[in-house]
């Protein structure tokens, strides 16, 4: 009977060793598992940084080269902003300079002289060489900015109507048929047909 607790924990004994040995291998197997998925997990984690390191000096190096390639824009649009300024400028003085000469050359142009025609004496332009227009009448076109035989020729006889009878009944009895085609005559200085064709009119009276 003394036997019985000696043998009984001889039997324990062995039996809870085995059993913490189970345990330990157990979780240093499962710690060797983690440190072995944390070493893969490093690993990536570790390449994945590299890579974003040589991505960010990718980056670093590219914005650099952007950075100059906007110094030199920047650089060239200001030389051709200073180029432009100096063409408009050059350019203005251009068309002062020619503004210059044709005001001159309009300066020193001669005024056209007295016309004679059927032994008289007009003004250039005196609208009342036309049979038919009067001093009163030659006020009365040049109130509606008709001055010049060219501008009478170029105006229908229908619009010479239109300014007649603004004008007032005295001078509606006017007939401004022919006037536009008298005053084309004159402004081409054809005073051989103009003539002619005054005495035909007159004649036909």
């Amino acid at each position: 009977m003394e036997d019985l607790p000696t043998g009984l924990a001889l039997c324990i004994v062995p039996f809870i060793l085995g059993w913490l040995a189970a345990l330990v291998f157990y979780k240093v197997t499962a710690l060797r598992t983690q440190v072995q998925e944390l070493t893969a997990s490093n690993k990536d984690l570790s390449a994945k940084l590299d890579k974003a390191a040589s991505d960010n000096t990718d980056l670093r190096v590219k914005i650099t080269q952007l950075e100059s390639d906007l110094g030199s824009k920047g650089d060239r649009i200001r030389k051709l902003e200073n180029e432009l300024i100096i063409c408009e400028a050059e350019r203005n003085n251009l068309r002062i300079e020619k503004d210059g000469k044709s005001g001159a050359k309009k300066a020193s142009a001669p005024e056209p002289g007295p016309v004679s025609f059927n032994n008289k004496s007009y003004a250039f332009n005196a609208l009342d060489i036309v049979e038919g227009i009067g001093p009163k009448i030659a006020e009365v076109l040049h109130a509606a900015s008709i001055h010049t035989w060219q501008q009478l020729a170029e105006t229908t006889p229908e619009k010479i109507r239109e300014i007649l009878d603004a004008a007032g009944p005295q001078f509606q009895m006017h007939d401004p048929g022919s006037w536009p085609e008298q005053a084309g005559m004159a402004a081409r200085g054809d005073w051989d047909a103009l003539g002619k064709f005054q005495s035909e009119l007159l004649a036909g009276k």
